[in-house]
């Protein structure tokens, strides 16, 4: 099984780590593996650059569109779908996607949350990668 944690980073933030992805990793990184006495210091920092999830703003879109990739709502925080284990976990600045079927599966999952936030930036620290869910726009005034 494989776990994706999705965060919405904040527009400067976003805009200034671009093509740094690494950085942002590497704080998020620190923070799964930092003692106990670091950790507060650490979410500090994380908070300041992620934006809350405003829940009841896109839930409508997303429950209709996770329901068009199969999976139900188990409660008002929680999605599954049956035929893989696979399931979402929605938090107030994470959301938790667990994901144990194919890629088709992930890719699915990823467009609904595309469509919520441009600055959604997907951690796995199992395997080590991360990114942006969709490609950042930047434009040089050069």
């Amino acid at each position: 099984m494989t776990r994706y944690q999705l965060i919405i980073i904040t527009k400067e933030v976003a805009l200034q780590y671009y093509q740094a992805e690494d950085k942002l990793y590497r704080l998020f990184l620190d923070y799964h593996q930092a003692y106990e006495w670091a950790r507060p210091l650490l979410e500090k920092q994380i908070y300041y650059i992620t934006e809350p999830l405003l829940y009841p703003y896109f839930i409508h879109s997303l429950d209709e569109d996770l329901q068009k990739a199969g999976f139900l709502k188990k409660n008002r925080d929680a999605y599954t779908r049956a035929q893989t284990g696979s399931t979402i976990f929605l938090d107030d600045r994470q959301i938790i996607f667990n994901h144990a079927g194919d890629a088709r599966e992930e890719w699915q999952v990823f467009d609904c949350f595309k469509k919520i936030s441009p600055y959604f930036f997907a951690v796995n620290m199992k395997k080590q990668t991360y990114g942006w869910l969709k490609p950042l726009k930047v434009y040089s005034v050069l």
